[in-house]
C-alpha cells in the first residue's frame, strides 16, 4: 500500500494538485472539483492511504486588503476570494466524505514567482511542466511529506 500526499491550491476555477507518491512527487495537475473526486475516490478504492494538505484561504491570516485601483475591480477581486474558499470548502467535503485526512497549512507564496520556480525544481526534482497554481500545490504536499 503506498502513502498518497496531495497537495492543494484552491482556485475558482480548477485548482492546483500535487501528487506525492511515498515522498516522491509524481504528478502535478490542475482539476476541476468533479475530476478531484474520481481523482481521489480511484485511490481510496485501490486502499492507498491518502492524506490532503490544503492551503487554508479561510484561514484568518487569509486577507487580502488590496484596494488599489477601481471599486469595481475590487469588488472583482472580493467575489474571487469568495470563490476560492468556497471551493476549498467543498474540496475537503470531498475528502472527507472518502474518510481522507485533511492538513490545513496557512497561506503561501512559496515556489510561485521565478525564483520560487527555481527552488521547487530543487527541492522537487521535477523537471516537467508547472505553473503558479500547481508549484503552490507542490510546496503544500511537500509539507505533508516531511
Amino acid at each position: 500500500m503506498s502513502k498518497i500526499i496531495i497537495g492543494c491550491d484552491p482556485d475558482s476555477d480548477k485548482s492546483g494538485f500535487a501528487f506525492y507518491v511515498n515522498g516522491n512527487l509524481e504528478r502535478l495537475i490542475c482539476l476541476s472539483l468533479i475530476n478531484f473526486n474520481i481523482e481521489i475516490e480511484s485511490l481510496v478504492k485501490h486502499r492507498h492511504l491518502v492524506e490532503l494538505h490544503i492551503e487554508d484561504v479561510k484561514s484568518k491570516k487569509a486577507v487580502w486588503h488590496n484596494r488599489k485601483g477601481s471599486q469595481a475591480a475590487y469588488g472583482m477581486t472580493c467575489q474571487r476570494v469568495g470563490q476560492c474558499k468556497q471551493v476549498q470548502t467543498e474540496i475537503e467535503r470531498i475528502a472527507e466524505y472518502h474518510s481522507v485526512k485533511i492538513i490545513k497549512h496557512n497561506p503561501s507564496s512559496k515556489w510561485k514567482d521565478a525564483a520560487g520556480k527555481s527552488q521547487f525544481e530543487k527541492a522537487t526534482g521535477w523537471t516537467g511542466r508547472s505553473n503558479e497554481d500547481s508549484r503552490s500545490a507542490a510546496y503544500f504536499g511537500y509539507l505533508g511529506c516531511r
